[in-house]
């Protein structure tokens, strides 16, 4: 495995590359590109450089974990590459072989006479007679995957790519079609080429291709719509059920600007004001004299949906005409480093050399960055759950298989290879909060909390499908970490009566005792506070959602 690949595969580096580009990005506004870091050695030292000149102890420490991350990866990588002894002595014996039958060949060859015409009239024929070399047989399809291209650009083929390694797959490959956003990921399986297709041309896709037969599997950057179930249920069967719909990560709607902008910071209300329109000078935001530059997705984009659905509809606008739209998020994003005044949004691992902005969910609340842990626990304003959709009936044993994979630690790994943030749970102590009850203090002093959050089916009591899952990994967690106990703490929103909000903010975290009970959990404490310490806005119904929530900690 090269160096290169051996980063990109890396998932301690991968958390180590975000923590540089935010301090980095603090100090002086300049934001380093993440795919650079990953793939351009020099641009990474260069960076790597920067932060070991920086005043800041925490940087220069970082700089050096990286370092001894690399020179780790960069051993592995050599162990890897280096044979067996015993393979390595059949190497030199079987290339002393070849040399030794080539000499044997010449020496007979200059020491025999000519060969009668005849003998050499038969040998002529036997060539002529000898089958020809059989045509490649075209590979065989496992399965189709289209829509999104938020996961499609990156995600889906590294995820593919990683299933068929594990099957024990050989000389595995991603190939460009020729049409743009398409691809296809072939290899060597079971003495046969086998291939799988991959269509990103937006979420909307997903749906299309499932209901015409064009896609086994369908990759969504937000979640189906209750008409699109509607439409393809007949033929499929329930899309929104957990049988059918699988998180198979979690991502921040990244909001990014021209780097010689110096705001940091905005809220979600401020910023569909920005893309209606409304807001059409950076003077009006407190910069300079500069008419505002809008960059969106194109309609058929997930991205799209999820900001529209998180920032615009909540406010009852529209985007601005004057906006351009793209199919492609890096595209988007060097367009917005190169335009000045501009200000665009993609999926996070696409941020590149633009600069990201920290979001609040309303003028009150505090402003995010999207990091590992702000989006793992979806309390950044604007993170979402990224979607892989399989009709329950479907008869496509791979297709299922891969989906499983894709669950599996492993594939959650890869997940937080590409840049999007993995499902594997993960503790953490977060910054002290102000204003929080002082019983919520008590207990939370010496604990750390766990990189996610319980919630909800919409309008229902029982638990979600992203949950369901999570309380498998949090089992698995706790195997590999004995002796640690577990503390549940339920929020509700501000909807209605502060008491019964209470109730019900303890109602729920119990709920979620007892479906760990039926796993052999026994949680230490469960309590709820209610609608205080909300994590979103709660005058729409997304952030009304966001504020129904369990949080797990450990101690």
């Amino acid at each position: 495995m090269a160096l290169d690949t051996a980063i990109l595969m890396d998932a301690a580096l991968a958390d180590l590359f975000w923590k540089l580009r935010l301090r980095l990005e603090a100090e002086d506004g300049k934001s380093p590109d993440m795919h650079r870091l990953r793939r351009d050695a020099e641009y990474r030292e260069q960076c790597l450089v920067r932060a070991e000149s920086s005043g800041d102890p925490e940087t220069r420490d970082l700089a050096a974990a990286i370092r001894k991350r690399l020179a780790e990866s960069r051993a592995s990588r050599d162990e890897a590459a280096r044979p067996p002894k015993r393979r390595r002595n059949l190497l030199w014996l079987g290339s002393a072989a070849v040399v030794l039958v080539a000499a044997g060949a010449f020496f007979f060859t200059a020491m025999t006479p000519d060969a009668p015409s005849s003998q050499t009239a038969s040998a002529a024929t036997q060539a002529r007679k000898a089958p020809a070399p059989s045509t490649p047989q075209p590979a065989q399809v496992l399965f189709r995957i289209h829509g999104s291209n938020t996961i499609g650009e990156e995600l889906a083929p590294a995820l593919v790519s990683d299933y068929l390694a594990a099957r024990g797959a050989q000389n595995i490959v991603v190939t460009e079609t020729g049409t743009a956003l398409e691809s296809r990921v072939e290899a060597s399986l079971d003495e046969r080429r086998v291939a799988v297709e991959i269509h990103a041309h937006g979420s909307s896709t997903a749906f299309a291709g499932l209901g015409a037969g064009a896609a086994d599997v369908g990759m969504a950057s937000r979640r189906i719509k209750a008409e699109e179930v509607e439409t393809l249920a007949p033929a499929l069967g329930n899309l929104a059920s957990a049988e059918a719909e699988h998180v198979i990560a979690l991502d921040g709607l990244a909001v990014i600007v021209n780097p010689g902008l110096a705001i940091r910071e905005i809220d979600v209300a401020t910023l569909g004001r920005v893309f209606s329109g409304d807001i059409s000078n950076w003077q009006q935001l407190g910069g300079p004299d500069l008419p505002i530059r809008l960059f969106a997705r194109d309609d058929k984009s997930g991205t799209w949906d999820s900001f529209e659905s998180q920032v615009l509809k909540p406010q009852g606008v529209r985007l601005a005409q004057g906006a351009m739209r793209f199919e492609s998020s890096q595209e988007l994003s060097d367009t917005v480093t190169a335009t000045a005044g501009a200000i665009g949004f993609i999926g996070l691992p696409y941020v590149r050399n633009a600069k990201l902005l920290a979001i609040a969910g309303d003028s009150h609340a505090m402003a995010l960055f999207p990091t590992t842990f702000t989006v793992s626990t979806e309390d950044y304003a604007l993170s979402r759950r990224l979607y892989l959709y399989l009709p329950p009936q479907s008869g496509n044993d791979e297709a299922r298989k891969f989906i499983d994979h894709v669950h599996a630690s492993r594939g959650q790994t890869v997940v937080g290879r590409t840049g999007f943030i993995s499902q594997n749970i993960n503790a953490s102590k977060p910054p002290v909060v102000q204003g929080l009850p002082s019983e919520y203090m008590e207990l939370t002093s010496n604990a750390e909390r766990l990189s996610l959050n319980v919630r909800f089916a919409l309008g229902s009591e029982e638990i979600d499908s992203k949950a369901q899952r999570d309380l498998f990994r949090l089992v698995n967690f706790l195997e590999a970490n004995p002796g640690r106990r577990i503390v549940l703490l339920g929020f509700t929103d501000s909807v209605g009566d502060p008491q019964m909000n209470l109730r019900l903010s303890r109602s729920r975290a119990q709920l979620v005792s007892k479906e760990l009970m039926k796993l052999g959990i026994f949680p230490h404490q469960v309590t709820g506070f209610g609608s205080l310490a909300p994590i979103a806005s709660n005058d729409n119904e997304e952030g009304r959602q966001r504020n129904r929530r369990v949080e797990v900690w450990i101690i």
